[in-house]
């Protein structure tokens, strides 16, 4: 049988790679972003998805609590959905996190000109990407970053002792054997709640204070 050769190899490595690119540009489901810097903007949003995806998972978790004994099963599935989405936006956080903290003020650029520009690891213009001016704004958003991180490894860690003694006993018994993690992540959901909402009010007024200066009326001029 012929081996396919080296060249023909590259070729359709290449057009994988060109296709995804298509998908990602034109439907915005296949986005490829640099991993070691990110937008305020990219920020912003990953806190405010945080913020709801926290008060999601600890209703789920309250709903598995009081369920009655035949509607436990649904109750649990639910919580376990809602807890692996937590785990996805916090492990967009840590990202966020660790960046502000081991790479400082060079994490933070400026917004993509476009919101369909693709972003390759490696082959991306990040050298073109300009880094964000924040002075003196950037310390209290990476201290505000890393009390994210921290409060989010605490109710991450209450989740992963809650889920897998639940699955394969979602019974009320099950429910009594981790209940002092059930009230611990209560506890833990709140200060990641107040975390979130800090930093991302700090990553707020730095876009704010970043805002070109709205037009003033004709006829009137600046002071």
């Amino acid at each position: 049988m012929r081996q396919p050769s080296q060249v023909h190899f590259i070729l359709v490595l290449g057009l994988v790679f060109w296709s995804l690119g298509i998908a990602g540009c034109a439907g915005g489901r296949i986005t490829f972003h640099v991993s070691n810097s990110a937008s305020l903007q990219t920020v912003d949003a990953d806190l405010e998805y945080a913020q709801l995806q926290a008060d999601s998972t600890r209703k789920a978790l309250d709903e598995l609590v009081l369920s009655d004994p035949p509607d436990l099963g649904r109750a649990y599935r639910e919580f376990t959905e809602r807890a692996s989405r937590m785990n996805l936006v916090g492990e967009r956080l840590v990202r966020h996190a660790d960046g502000l903290e081991y790479r400082g003020k060079s994490y933070l650029v400026e917004a993509e000109k476009s919101a369909t520009e693709c972003q390759y690891p490696r082959l991306s213009n990040t050298a073109r990407t300009k880094p964000l001016e924040l002075g003196a704004a950037f310390d209290p958003i990476a201290a505000a970053a890393i009390s994210v991180r921290r409060a989010y490894r605490a109710f991450e860690s209450d989740l992963s002792n809650i889920r897998p003694a639940l699955s394969a006993n979602p019974t009320t018994k099950g429910i009594e054997t981790v209940d002092i993690f059930i009230r611990k992540a209560a506890v833990d959901e709140e200060s990641l709640t107040r975390a979130l909402g800090q930093a991302r009010a700090l990553v707020q007024d730095a876009k704010t204070a970043g805002l070109p200066p709205s037009p003033l009326p004709q006829g009137k001029e600046r002071q």
